[in-house]
């Protein structure tokens, strides 16, 4: 079975042309992946509940009282259960085993800015039961890709 891959070329639907760029499961799965954790917490209307939190400590500084390093905890924490539970109500092609986020500092450039890597392990639930890998480098070139988050705070140690 295809899928359509994102986004949809809308244009392609109003001009009564048929949809190209049909993509296999892991791809979409990947896409999708990709849309929940760029989409901000409670930006899209028809379901408030849908994106990353990830989004929301964009620019946020740690509580007066919190150190750094517990603040970041605090941070990988929520934003990986936020990601488990968004996989299990908004991608039931795969059952997930585990979500691991990395969250390093960069070894150049700007120290405010945090990369953060998401590890997604699980199987599809469609058809043989495949293991399921996020990234996974055979399905995207981009497999490597880490998000950055801004975190405006004094030194970073790991």
């Amino acid at each position: 079975m295809d899928y359509y891959a994102i986004p949809i070329k809308l244009g392609e639907i109003t001009r009564g042309k048929h949809l190209t760029g049909q993509v296999d499961i892991r791809e979409s799965i990947h896409q999708n992946i990709n849309l929940i954790l760029r989409t901000f917490s409670l930006s899209y209307r028809f379901d408030p509940t849908f994106g990353c939190v990830m989004n929301k400590y964009q620019a946020a500084t740690p509580p007066q009282n919190m150190p750094e390093r517990i603040w970041r905890e605090k941070m990988r924490e929520d934003i990986q259960n936020n990601l488990k539970d968004m996989l299990q109500r908004y991608e039931t092609r795969i059952n997930v085993k585990d979500v691991f986020i990395d969250m390093r500092k960069p070894t150049r450039g700007d120290k405010a800015i945090v990369n953060v890597k998401v590890q997604i392990t699980g199987n599809l639930t469609l058809g043989r039961r495949e293991k399921f890998n996020y990234p996974d480098s055979e399905v995207s070139e981009e497999a490597m890709e880490v998000l950055p988050l801004m975190i405006p705070v004094g030194k970073l140690n790991n």
